[in-house]
């Protein structure tokens, strides 16, 4: 077209009545357009960043010299703002992992050796399981990519057990090489155990028919055997070259510091506390978690794909302003299917694909129907009759038209518009929406309808997700009380492992409903992570209280002995992962910090119910029986 100034008025006039360009391409006030580009479905990432790169220049080349700019949004760019922030998280959380969890070893054990003792493996399994990451292909995701920072954390908690007990071997008396040995003898079963349970419970993730869960599942139970083969094989032998030889500060070892004999002696009080009165300790575990439990259970799933977008995104705010001044950004696509070879008649295909547009037009949420039935009544009031839509829509082949029907597939598209929702919104329209296809199927038995798009599918699949997690879990949680009694052989010490490895669950589920979160599936995924590092601290000390009753003490001084022996450890362990995981805080994808915030609540809790309710627990039931056997008759069958 040629036109002058003069024009431009009746020009956007024209426009801005148009009813395909109206509110879908060009805003009521003509100061936003949109463009609409196809790409290639699940391009590469570096494929993707080459596409964005050049997009980028076209535009600004095409808007050089005028107030104006460009900005480009949909779930192609969400997945490079995603990875790109979850590139900068994967760096934080190992860096800032590891930094304070070398500094909390030196406050705690006022020894540059110790903290090498932990950082070296630390530094070595990070980089075995970038490297496994790597060979397998794995992309990185918003849950693959803590993996890292997993391992670091759990390579320090378990290097954290095996050195409290070195150290306490070394003040005893022991030679370098003794105390090492006899630190791996008592405390590397509990550390075989607790890192088998660990990678039972993400195993346990493989049950989810998703690949983003499975994937991580897998990779999370990789990084926990590479954690735990290189804390029991290379932090003993560094410890044999730091310590072991002649005069390696002897001296500074034979005395307990300060802090260490402290947080010892205030665990030895805690033990004392609750050993008095075990009845009470035990009520309010088994009353907390009865009421946290039946708040869990009222939780409501919720799932938005703008929530694992990073805070400040362009290309979210860029569909902030579509919802707004356009139809929307989401869509729910209803399929269309005649039967092959089946001539399209145009009364017969425009008459169901308007009763498909009437059936998306009278739903909730759905602000804008486009289709061929959208068409047909531009054409008609154009002066097109109706036998010669089709033909003349077959004829024009426009990119237009075939996003709205494909002749060669004997097919139609109508798609409805709405602004994005959680997906406990979009759920009850979904299922009214099944209930008027399945009328519509009836009258048109030859005809297929199938309502499908990114938001109805990610809805119903984010309700699946976190219904298979859960059932995962539950399985995890089965599998490892039963490992755990299998190992010990006893029923009993199964059971004791299962209030106190539940509680955190029950409590972290309450407190997501009370501050109306709602259950996420990464929030599930936190519990299967959270879950299986409290069974580690369950098993540390189920098996110091066995080997403290093998030597013959009756069960309350062998329970405050394993409080006071075992409790550091469990407290300083707790607050490596607790900093560990607070790397994720410092995330820009808001799933990620929700993410961390779970599984630091899962901790938090863990470790009160293990140093709490477990002992009051054990004291209760085998306490008033007066018994003083050996470990083979407390902890053996049930």
């Amino acid at each position: 077209m040629e036109f002058d100034d003069a024009d431009l008025p009746v020009l956007r006039q024209r426009l801005l009545a148009h009813p395909f360009v109206s509110g879908k391409l060009l805003s009521d006030d003509a100061t936003t357009a949109l463009f609409v580009i196809a790409i290639e479905p699940r391009p590469k990432i570096d494929d993707l960043r080459v596409v964005a790169d050049e997009l980028r220049t076209v535009t600004d080349e095409a808007l050089a010299g005028t107030d104006m700019h460009g900005d480009l949004s949909g779930v192609a760019f969400f997945r490079l703002e995603i990875v790109g922030a979850l590139e900068r998280d994967q760096r934080i959380l190992i860096g800032a992992g590891f930094t304070v969890s070398l500094i909390i070893c030196l406050i705690f054990f006022r020894s540059p050796i110790y903290a090498l003792l932990a950082g070296v493996p630390a530094g070595i399994a990070v980089l075995w399981t970038l490297g496994i990451t790597e060979l397998r292909g794995q992309e990185i995701t918003v849950l693959t990519g803590v993996v890292p920072g997993l391992v670091t954390v759990l390579v320090f908690a378990s290097s954290l057990h095996l050195m409290f007990g070195l150290k306490r071997n070394l003040v005893g008396g022991d030679a370098p090489r003794e105390a090492i040995a006899a630190s791996v003898r008592e405390i590397g079963p509990a550390c075989v155990l607790a890192a088998m349970t660990t990678a039972i419970a993400l195993l346990s993730l493989l049950l989810v028919p998703h690949t983003l869960v499975s994937g991580f599942g897998l990779t999370a139970a990789i990084g926990t055997a590479v954690a735990f083969l290189v804390t029991i094989t290379v932090l003993p032998a560094l410890a044999v070259l730091l310590l072991g030889r002649r005069g390696a500060k002897e001296s500074a070892d034979r005395r307990l510091d300060r802090i260490f004999a402290a947080t010892s002696a205030g665990c030895r009080r805690l033990g004392r506390g609750i050993l008095a009165n075990p009845g009470a300790f035990l009520a309010v575990g088994l009353l907390v978690a009865i009421g946290a439990g039946l708040l869990y259970a009222t939780i409501s799933p919720s799932y938005q794909y703008r929530d694992y977008l990073p805070g400040g995104s362009r290309a979210s705010k860029v569909m902030d302003v579509v919802d707004e001044q356009f139809s929307g950004t989401e869509a729910i696509l209803l399929h269309i299917q005649w039967p092959e070879g089946k001539p399209l008649d145009s009364s017969e295909v425009l008459a169901v694909v308007g009763e498909a547009h009437e059936t998306l037009e009278k739903l909730p949420l759905v602000t804008k129907v486009v289709s061929l039935h959208s068409i047909e009544t531009w054409m008609l009031e154009g002066g097109l009759k109706k036998d010669q839509i089709l033909g003349f829509l077959e004829e024009a082949r426009s990119p237009f038209i075939e996003r709205m029907m494909s002749v060669d597939h004997n097919s139609a598209l109508v798609a409805g518009y709405f602004p994005a929702v959680d997906a406990s919104e979009l759920v009850p329209v979904l299922d009214a929406l099944d209930a008027d296809l399945a009328a519509l199927r009836a009258a048109h038995p030859d005809v297929g309808f199938v309502a499908t798009g990114i938001a109805a599918h990610s809805a119903r699949a984010s309700y699946e997700m976190i219904v298979e997690l859960n059932r995962s879990l539950l399985i995890a949680i089965g599998l490892n009380i039963l490992l755990i009694g299998l190992v010990f052989w006893s029923l009993r010490a199964g059971l004791y492992s299962m209030l106190t490895n539940i509680l955190p669950i029950a409590v972290a589920g309450a407190i997501l409903h009370l501050t109306g979160a709602g259950l996420q599936f990464t929030c599930v995924v936190a519990f299967t992570i959270g879950f299986g590092i409290a069974v580690d601290n369950a098993i540390h000390i189920l098996n110091y209280y066995r080997l403290m009753r093998s030597k013959g003490e009756a069960v309350k001084p062998a329970l405050e002995e394993t409080i006071a022996t075992i409790g550091p450890a469990l407290t300083v362990g707790c607050l490596v992962l607790v900093v560990g995981f607070g790397g994720t805080i410092l995330s820009e994808l808001p799933s990620l910090r929700l993410f961390g915030e779970v599984v630091i609540m899962l901790l938090a809790t863990a470790l009160l119910a293990n140093l709490l309710v477990l002992p009051a627990l054990i004291a209760f039931v085998e306490g008033r029986s007066g018994q003083t056997s050996a470990a083979r008759q407390t902890l053996k069958g049930g």
